[in-house]
């Protein structure tokens, strides 16, 4: 028995060994990106991995080019308006396409999954030219209104709608609950996990957008953060310090909000209804 603890043990070590060096490899950019943040931009070159005490003259620095916390309030109002209407209309969407048969209800959304083989490359002009038409150019909104309407999210919902009960449904129906108060007052509540998997994919996926704001917003009020950090990597001049701390910027209210959210986004793939 002693033995069989031992090699128990011995296996156990091993394989915390192994998850703690993944772990330092996984974190390295991080500690790297913090570390760079305080640093000239020799040393970041270097690579070197002990602390500076350049991190205010950075700030400046990058400050005295760009309005940093202006283009994080842009990214994050657009992040957020995108989320907010995205899952609302993919929501209702999905919901439509799963609970309310029609003859051609598959058929029309066959159509919209062959619609995600077609690159994005091929309908940017189009795009463009129709924003440009509505005379929405160099605003959020140009950004905003494209990335409403997401043919994954509508499919992503609608496979977790599959596990709603439709006697649920019936049931308020006949005690005489209104469509909009079953999707909102019930639907909804039960399937808070998979709203918050789909809001957390639109949030990313709009926070490092960066083709599409780059060609519609002309104004440096208006750019974002992405757009700042490839404008300063094009200068002459790169201030390399100045360009950690906007990757921070960037990045950290990404982690913060998977790591706030990773237990609804975990269920929210696995289809957690309750």
């Amino acid at each position: 028995m002693a033995m069989v603890n031992k090699k128990l043990t011995l296996g156990r070590a091993v394989l915390l060994t192994i998850f703690f060096i993944g772990a330092l490899l996984s974190l390295f950019p991080f500690i790297w990106m913090l570390i760079g943040t305080t640093q000239n931009p020799n040393d970041v070159v270097m690579g070197r991995l002990i602390p500076g005490n350049q991190f205010f003259q950075n700030w400046v620095k990058i400050n005295k080019i760009y309005d940093v916390l202006h283009f994080f309030v842009n990214s994050s109002k657009i992040a957020l308006f995108t989320v907010f209407l995205g899952i609302l209309v993919n929501s209702l969407a999905a919901f439509g396409f799963e609970k309310y048969p029609s003859k051609n209800r598959d058929r029309i959304f066959g159509i919209l999954l062959l619609s995600l083989i077609i690159p994005q490359m091929a309908i940017v002009i189009p795009m463009f030219k129709q924003i440009a038409g509505m005379n929405l150019l160099n605003t959020h909104t140009a950004i905003i209104l494209p990335s409403v309407m997401s043919v994954f999210i509508i499919f992503f919902l609608r496979q977790n709608f599959k596990m709603f009960p439709t006697e649920i449904i019936e049931a308020a129906r006949v005690d005489g609950a209104g469509e909009s108060r079953i999707f909102f007052s019930i639907v909804v509540p039960s399937m808070k996990a998979t709203f918050a998997s789909a809001s957390i994919y639109m949030f990313l996926l709009q926070w490092n957008s960066y083709l599409w704001p780059l060609m519609t917003i002309l104004s440096d009020e208006m750019k974002t953060l992405p757009i700042a950090m490839s404008s300063v990597m094009r200068a002459y001049t790169i201030e390399y310090g100045g360009l950690m701390i906007l990757v921070c910027i960037s990045t950290f209210p990404i982690m913060f909000l998977f790591l706030a959210m990773q237990r609804q986004f975990v269920q929210g793939l696995m289809g957690s209804i309750k």
